[in-house]
């Protein structure tokens, strides 16, 4: 999960429209490969609305829920045993790293003071520079394509998002039915905590 909060999502191409869509809902599929080689599945839901929005679900095998606005964020963890409380973290939303990436890619993967960018055939690599490696919890986010790499105009068009993270691990991602330009619900990207959980602030 947290990989994956670290993505979603700069030196010689540049888009004409949209690379990440103004709003956007998709479903997504991750697999962890940890350094030893084994595999974990999640599936979950992702919204996102530029600038600073973000609702992030996780729906198997542990639901977990990561809401973010301009203002406030909130990681929200039910309960694993019966009599047990929610868990919710709330702390400000200003400096959080996925938020960063995410808005600075609006408009392409290039001129980025975040990460380098390297094109090869059907994929596109962003290497974070060191000083923010350890901030965003990885170190660098491969785009692959069925085509190449540089004919891509918007992030859907990559079949496959690949996270290493500073231990070496990797996440394969795969976003899906992607709906662009979403009007979200109010609220949407707000939460409220139930009354019996246990909140920690930061």
């Amino acid at each position: 999960m947290k990989l994956l909060l670290g993505l979603l999502l700069l030196p010689t191409l540049s888009f004409a429209s949209s690379f990440v869509p103004t709003s956007f809902s998709a479903n997504y599929e991750e697999t962890l490969k940890s350094v030893t080689g084994k595999e974990r599945k999640s599936f979950g839901k992702i919204d996102y609305k530029f600038p600073g929005h973000l609702r992030f679900e996780v729906t198997q095998p542990n639901p977990t829920l990561f809401v973010v606005n301009p203002q406030k964020s909130w990681l929200f963890q039910p309960a694993f045993v019966k009599g047990e409380k929610d868990q919710v973290t709330i702390q400000k939303s200003s400096n959080l790293p996925i938020i960063k990436f995410l808005d600075s890619v609006k408009d392409g993967v290039e001129q980025s003071k975040l990460f380098t960018t390297k094109y090869n055939k059907n994929e596109v690599t962003l290497t974070f520079v060191k000083t923010i490696q350890k901030e965003m919890g990885f170190t660098e986010v491969v785009l692959q394509a069925a085509k190449d790499a540089k004919s891509i105009k918007e992030l859907k068009g990559f079949e496959k998002i690949i996270l290493t993270k500073v231990d070496g691990s990797k996440t394969n991602i795969r976003l899906i039915d992607i709906k662009e330009n979403v009007s979200f619900p109010p609220g949407n990207f707000e939460y409220k905590p139930s009354a019996n959980a246990k909140i920690t602030n930061h």
